[in-house]
């Protein structure tokens, strides 16, 4: 019987630095796509991006005609914007000390590059399929791999934060 190979520390480490990169190009792109639709659909979050010197250098570049360019996608984008700055760093921190508390399995890369997936699919079905509940169950499979792992951390670190005798002296004032 062959025994299932053993992921080293580099190889999942070499993993999350490529999630960290896909996930942030993901918003960076997310944020194209903001600048883009409020490019054509004339919305300024401030008055100096009404009108400015270069903007139509700015509307030539970012091609503001054809799809997605109404001011219901702008709203899809910013808020699919939102979502991932509060689940994708999140999820960082996380798979980063997970890494460093366990010995990561292979299953662990394989996580890693399933959050991915899943967050992938969790943007286009906000900005490009609006469709429940596909949008739905890709944002319950990535917050289920993150809840997972905070478990696991939690499970093999978490009575470092039981109170002892001595913790309770320094409250006290006693030491």
């Amino acid at each position: 019987m062959a025994k299932a190979p053993m992921a080293t520390p580099q190889a999942y480490f070499d993993t999350l630095a490529a999630t960290a990169a896909v996930l942030l190009l993901k918003a960076f792109l997310v944020n194209m796509l903001i600048v883009r639709a409020s490019l054509s659909a004339s919305i300024a979050r401030h008055p100096e991006d009404k009108n400015f010197p270069t903007r139509s250098f700015f509307s030539t570049v970012m091609v503001t005609f054809g799809p997605g360019t109404t001011s219901d996608f702008w709203n899809r984008c910013t808020n699919n914007l939102r979502n991932i700055l509060e689940n994708e760093p999140m999820f960082i921190i996380i798979a980063y000390v997970y890494g460093v508390v366990t010995v990561a399995s292979p299953t662990a890369t394989v996580l890693l590059k399933l959050f991915v997936v899943f967050r992938f699919i969790h943007m286009l079905c906000h900005i490009m399929l609006p469709a429940q509940p596909f949008r739905a169950l890709a944002w319950l499979g990535a917050t289920g791999i993150s809840v997972f792992m905070a478990v696991q951390v939690l499970m093999l670190k978490g009575s470092l934060l039981a109170l002892g005798s001595k913790d309770l002296s320094i409250l006290k004032g006693e030491l």
